[in-house]
């Protein structure tokens, strides 16, 4: 038999694997779902409204909310869980959570001896309600999931070492909201005597176990790692508790303490706006733009450039819904307001281009320019975030996305390259931008770049842009003058500042899980539908280049569409909270697409 059919034969073999496989998860789930078809029909009828929501093989049901922040479903995930816990008279402790990736979860850790009791009394308090309860693998995914009301627990989770419970939230349109990656984790913690001495039972642990005779026997030993310790030896057992948003909530001593890796100095976020549509400013544009000189492709101060296609209303709605470590909020615009916007709403302020750029800068059409003075805007913390308004958040987000514990910021370079030779006016800006962003570090480190940036959010160090400033680099105050984008701008907020803080020390290269999206090209609606379907990302951009005048309406209908079902709650940023428009109904079950890995980033220009 030859190489091909060998590796013909490995890869048959491996589907009759998969198959197998997926009839194993298949043929439980669907046994249980009929055999608990009565319960769920009492269900149903005691709470009207429920939809049946379908993760592979299975079956359970969710509620429409009439708001939604990853962070209240958190704290409501955890509190149904403390209450049921404190109820029933089980003692637990909070475990530290992971400040990487992921869905934010809270975990709570109970004594292998109470298991019985929790499960018991929580298929009664839980019996009226669409709560779930699911087997947790060891990759932090539920593998097996029931519904409370079912009555009877399945094996399978009876003997789970980290269950994972909570609800399914659906949006006004039946979209999911959170699924089975939210929610409250139960680990139940055993004792080292409990655990047997054959060999390998604790070699998972990244700490010592059995070795350390004399405290492992009496020792709390987790079934799965976390941030600090799976050991607690009786030592260390001591009390403590942790202030949550709203109660103090009980753990051990170590789980207390603050933690290197945790950012715990303050965020703000800067956004940029300009309303391209507003006829004074268009008129105030053209008469500018017919004087100046500026050297560069048409598509680069075209009005796709401004035009607004209200981005930064759903932006505001995605921070607000996975971003609540951000302090305040300071909206940069051109003596412009969005007719929906508050201005006095709580943690936001509006910035004028006068009250940061010099007067004979005045106007400016030209975003580098406006970067190169935010670091002027009065009260900002030293470590921000900057955004443009096509930059959205796709998911829950912790401020360690953004920064070590330390302060040191975690940079979204491109793997995308700035290319060499002169700038030239009909390569995309952020190009010739970059490229003497690149002279000016080589001019004052010594030091050669190459990479673009991602079109992310953007980490930002005050002391940086302070430190560029003040040296008076000839290039930076050339760009805060530069009415238009130009072949002779630097990139202050992205290729300048993120190579400046890698060169002294203040910044290192991060990976950030990002899509980009052009409006108006023929792959807009089948990127569109990846996200929609639950894409692994953190962050996409949909940014305007240069939309055909043509294809700009449909766009434009197809974005609107889009981001209103990704987004559908007012942000407390907006004037009042106004009716959700009605969405065409929802087959009453939903099956979540299957999710897609990400794709190269594309050209964030």
């Amino acid at each position: 038999m030859d190489i091909r059919h060998r590796l013909a034969a490995l890869a048959g073999i491996r589907a009759v694997r998969d198959v197998l496989l997926r009839l194993r998860l298949w043929l439980p789930a669907r046994l249980w779902t009929l055999r608990a078809a009565r319960a769920r029909r009492r269900l149903r009828a005691a709470l009207p409204g429920l939809r049946r929501i379908t993760f592979g093989p299975t079956r359970l049901y969710g509620r429409t909310v009439a708001g939604y922040t990853a962070v209240d479903a958190v704290e409501a995930d955890l509190e149904r869980v403390c209450t049921l816990l404190e109820s029933i008279g089980v003692p637990y402790f909070l475990i530290p959570a992971d400040h990487g990736r992921g869905a934010p979860r809270q975990t709570v850790g109970v004594e292998e001896s109470h298991r019985a009791t929790v499960l018991s009394r929580a298929v009664r308090h839980f019996a009226r309600t669409a709560g779930y309860v699911g087997v947790v693998g060891p990759d932090g995914t539920v593998t097996r999931a029931v519904l409370w009301a079912d009555g009877k627990l399945p094996r399978s989770v009876r003997q789970a070492t980290v269950l994972r419970t909570g609800v399914i939230r659906l949006g006004p349109a039946g979209q999911v909201l959170t699924g089975l990656e939210a929610g409250c984790d139960i680990e139940f913690w055993c004792h080292g005597r409990d655990l047997g001495t054959a060999p390998g039972t604790d070699s998972w642990l990244t700490v010592p176990g059995s070795r350390l005779e004399d405290v492992f026997g009496s020792a709390l030993v987790a079934p799965r790692r976390n941030p600090v310790s799976e050991v607690l030896p009786a030592t260390a057992q001591q009390p403590a508790a942790v202030a949550g948003r709203r109660r103090s909530l009980p753990t051990f001593a170590p789980f207390a303490e603050p933690r290197i890796d945790e950012v715990r100095f303050p965020i703000d976020v800067v956004y940029t706006w300009v309303d391209g549509d507003d006829p004074v400013m268009a008129v105030k544009r053209r008469a500018h733009q017919d004087v100046s000189d500026n050297g560069i492709a048409p598509r680069e101060t075209g009005a796709s450039r401004y035009t607004s296609h209200d981005e930064l209303r759903y932006a505001l709605r995605s921070l607000e819904m996975y971003a609540a470590f951000v302090r305040h909020v300071y909206l940069v615009t051109d003596s412009q307001l969005p007719v929906w916007l508050d201005p006095r709403a709580k943690g936001l302020t509006v910035v004028d281009h006068r009250d940061i750029l010099p007067p004979d800068a005045l106007p400016v059409f030209n975003s580098h320019a406006i970067e190169s003075r935010l670091h002027h805007i009065p009260g900002l913390s030293e470590r921000y975030l900057y955004f443009n308004d096509d930059v959205f958040i796709n998911r829950p987000v912790q401020p360690e996305h953004f920064f070590h514990g330390n302060g040191i910021a975690r940079i979204p370079l491109s793997p995308l390259k700035l290319g060499v030779g002169a700038p030239h006016p009909l390569e995309p800006a952020p190009n010739s931008a970059g490229k003497n962003s690149r002279e000016v570090i080589r001019r004052v480190h010594g030091t050669y770049i190459t990479q673009k940036s991602l079109h992310t959010p953007h980490p930002q160090l005050l002391s940086v842009m302070r430190e560029m400033e003040a040296l008076a680099i000839e290039e930076l105050k050339r760009t805060s003058y530069s009415r238009f984008r130009s072949t002779t701008d630097v990139a202050p907020a992205t290729t300048l500042h993120h190579h400046w803080a890698i060169a002294t020390g203040r910044a290192v290269p991060a990976d950030y899980r990002f899509r980009y999206i052009q409006l108006g090209t023929p792959d807009m609606a089948r990127r569109l539908a990846r996200l929609t379907a639950g894409e692994d990302i953190d962050f996409f951009c949909l940014n305007d280049v240069d939309t055909a005048p043509t294809a700009r309406a449909g766009a434009q209908a197809a974005i609107h569409a889009f981001l209103e079902r990704k987004y559908p709650y007012p942000s407390r940023f907006e004037k009042t909270a106004r009716a959700v428009p009605q969405q065409p109904v929802a087959p009453p079950e939903e099956r979540l697409p299957r999710r897609t890995t990400l794709e190269d980033a594309q050209r964030p220009d």
